[in-house]
């Protein structure tokens, strides 16, 4: 089994801004994943942002030839779910996805796939991502992305009846 990503590291390194650092643990952090299996790369990364690529290869076809879509969603859902963890609040120790959606504007076939996400919401109980997916080889917009992170904090003890944020000591 891989082990996941040390979320306080995570977060440490995105806070000293050594972008190419966090990309290269996450990258590291795949291997035996979905992502891993998909060969997707992380370039940058950082609190708040994060951008990332594959190379298409016959594993991301759909039966009828064009890249699949779910190959589309799992990179921007990749990139928002590293994202959110170089990007927690503290106190909170982990997330989950709460919706996503994603517009299919454009098409690929061969080249390369990148996408950008940003954080666009950063709240006590919520993160709200936006990515766009772009074909290298055209340059042109083929997905649009966007998701909603649930941050998880943990349990209260028995007879705590103090808020997460009031817990971590932060303010409303």
């Amino acid at each position: 089994m891989t082990e996941v990503p040390d979320k306080l590291a995570l977060r440490e390194i995105s806070a000293g801004g050594h972008t190419g650092q966090l990309a290269d643990r996450i990258n590291a952090s795949q291997a035996g994943s979905l992502p891993g299996l998909l060969e997707f790369q992380w370039l940058e990364a950082g609190r708040g942002y994060i951008s990332g690529r594959f190379e298409i290869a016959a594993k991301h076809f759909s039966p009828h030839g064009l890249l699949h879509g779910a190959s589309i969603v799992a990179l921007a859902d990749t990139a928002c779910g590293f994202g959110c963890l170089a990007s927690l609040p503290d106190g909170a120790i982990g997330f989950a996805t709460g919706e996503l959606k994603t517009n299919f504007i454009g098409a690929a076939r061969a080249g390369s796939v990148s996408c950008e996400a940003r954080l666009v919401h950063a709240g006590r109980t919520t993160q709200v991502w936006d990515a766009e997916i772009r074909s290298e080889t055209t340059g042109k917009t083929i997905a649009l992305f966007r998701c909603t992170q649930m941050l998880l904090y943990p349990p209260a003890t028995a007879g705590d009846r103090t808020t997460p944020a009031e817990r971590t000591g932060e303010r409303s």
